[in-house]
C-alpha cells in the first residue's frame, strides 16, 4: 500500500513545474562532471532539476547499509544519514520529491569488504533490487570503471586488445583510457561526442552479446539490460579480464529510446569476426 501511495505521489510530482531526478554516484569528481555534462546536453529543457549525490563509498557498502535495515529505509534517507554533504544537498527534500533515481557505480573484480556472510551473487541481487527508477532506483555499472566512457575511437568498436582490461592493470586504466581517448575531458562533450559514444556502445554491446551485426533497437530492448550485461561480463571475465563498456550511453539509450538510437547508431557491423577471441588456458587471443 505504501509503495502504491508513493508511486501516486511521484506521478503528481512529475507533472509539477519542478520535480527532481537523483543521480547517485561513487566518485566526487569525474562522475559529477559527467552527470553535469549529460544534464546540459540532454536535459536542459526538462521540467525537473538534476541532483548528483556522490555516495563517497562503493556500491557494496551502500548495499550493506540498506540490507541491514531490511530495505525499510529508502536509499535517499540512507545517504542522508551517512553523508553530511549529501544531508546538506537534500535539505528540505525527501524521497517523494524525486520522480526518478539512478545509480552509477564501477565494477570491482576484487571486492573484499562485503564480509563472509554476504552472498557471492550480491551484485546480481543489487541489480534485481535496483531495477526501477521510480521505486528503489535503477542501477547501471561501468566496466571496469567510469573512465570507460572516454575509452573509445569514433566509428570504431575496437581492435580486440582495447576491448578488454586486465584486473591487474586497473590502477593503470585511468591513465591508459586518457592516453587513447580522442577527448579525455568529460566537461567538453557535446552532442556530437555523445553520438559517437552511443554509436561505439551499440557496436560493443552487440559484440558482448555475440552478434557480428549491430543490434537493431527493437532487439536491443528485448535482450539488453544491466542485469544481463552483468551476467555476460561475469561469463566473459576470462583470466580476470573485463570487457570495456560504459554505463552512461546505456542509460541515455534506455531513457530516450529509439529516436536517440537512430540518430546515433550509424554502423551496422562490429569487428567481432576479425577480432575473434577464444578461451585457452584462461587467456584470450585475437586473430586478424
Amino acid at each position: 500500500m505504501l509503495i502504491i501511495f508513493r508511486k501516486c505521489i511521484r506521478q503528481v510530482l512529475s507533472m509539477a513545474d519542478r520535480a527532481y531526478m537523483a543521480f547517485i554516484v561513487e566518485g566526487e569528481v569525474r562522475e559529477p562532471q559527467i552527470i553535469d555534462n549529460i544534464s546540459k546536453v540532454f536535459f536542459s529543457h526538462g521540467n525537473f532539476k538534476v541532483i548528483t549525490l556522490p555516495a563517497g563509498e562503493n556500491i557494496y557498502m551502500l548495499w550493506k547499509k540498506l540490507k541491514a535495515d531490511d530495505f525499510d529505509t529508502d536509499i535517499i534517507e540512507v545517504l542522508r544519514e551517512n553523508n553530511d554533504d549529501i544531508n546538506k544537498q537534500l535539505n528540505g527534500l525527501s524521497r517523494d520529491n524525486f520522480s526518478e533515481i539512478y545509480l552509477f557505480f564501477d565494477y570491482d573484480t576484487h571486492q573484499t569488504n562485503l564480509g563472509k556472510e554476504d552472498d557471492a551473487n550480491v551484485v546480481k541481487q543489487m541489480l534485481e533490487c535496483f531495477d526501477n527508477e521510480t521505486e528503489n532506483g535503477k542501477l547501471y555499472i561501468s566496466y571496469p570503471m567510469v573512465e570507460a566512457l572516454r575509452d573509445y575511437t569514433p566509428s570504431v568498436c575496437g581492435d580486440g586488445k582495447v576491448c578488454f582490461v586486465a584486473a591487474t592493470d586497473m590502477k593503470e586504466y585511468k591513465s591508459l583510457s586518457a592516453f587513447r581517448s580522442v577527448n579525455p575531458h568529460f566537461r567538453e562533450y557535446g552532442y556530437e561526442n555523445w553520438k559517437d559514444i552511443i554509436d561505439v556502445f551499440a557496436m560493443r554491446v552487440s559484440c558482448l552479446f555475440d552478434f557480428a551485426d549491430t543490434l537493431e533497437y527493437e532487439k536491443y530492448t528485448e535482450l539488453v539490460n544491466p542485469g544481463v550485461i552483468y551476467l555476460l561480463e561475469e561469463k566473459k571475465t576470462w583470466a580476470e579480464d573485463v570487457f570495456v563498456l560504459s554505463a552512461f550511453p546505456e542509460f541515455l539509450v534506455d531513457y530516450f529510446g529509439v529516436k536517440l538510437w537512430r540518430a546515433c547508431v550509424r554502423h551496422k557491423n562490429n569487428k567481432r569476426e576479425s577480432c575473434f577471441y577464444a578461451i585457452n588456458e584462461g587467456e584470450y587471443f585475437f586473430n586478424s
